[in-house]
């Protein structure tokens, strides 16, 4: 039997499924601070410690892993489940902050979702007030979204350029 008869689209469609699992690790973060590795094996919740606020640094593993979705973080502990496995940072007091931003008490915990994409590598700005911060939750694109690179953001919204596409939360 040949393996022509086994592939009934030829070699070529075997070679584009191998391409296509291809893995490779997606970096948001391209400092050199402590990271910490989280990893949810075979789906189940893991915890791990972790002091500070956590920011996703660099995805390992193939299922996206999305704040609060299937990575959080409550009382000194970050926890991945479904098959999130990342490295994680602790977020760096005032990155990415004006002056005085964030002490009030009208903070929103849930934030509000925002999808913000760049096409043909053009910049798109999406107005939405934001009070506190963002945060990228979810990667839509190929092109891997970096803070100060291809997005960005100030009091009257978020921009990203250069084919990032993603979710943001906006506090």
């Amino acid at each position: 039997m040949s393996l022509r008869l086994l592939l009934p689209f030829g070699g070529s469609a075997l070679a584009l499924l191998l391409v296509a699992t291809t893995v490779s690790a997606q970096d948001y973060d391209s400092d050199s601070s402590p990271r910490t590795t989280c990893e949810s094996h075979f789906n189940k919740t893991q915890q791990c410690r972790f002091e500070g606020r956590a920011r996703l640094a660099r995805q390992l593993s193939v299922t996206r892993c999305v704040e609060d979705d299937n990575w959080g973080q409550r009382r000194g502990m970050l926890w991945v489940t479904d098959g999130c496995r990342a490295e994680f940072v602790a977020e760096e007091r005032g990155r990415g902050r004006w002056p005085g931003r964030g002490r009030g008490r009208d903070r929103d915990r849930d934030g509000e979702r925002l999808v913000c994409e760049s096409y043909e590598n053009k910049e798109k700005q999406c107005r939405i007030r934001v009070r506190h911060d963002v945060r990228l939750v979810k990667q839509k694109s190929v092109t891997t979204c970096t803070e100060d690179r291809n997005w960005g953001w100030d009091r009257r919204g978020v921009w990203v350029s250069d084919g990032c596409r993603a979710e943001f939360r906006v506090y």
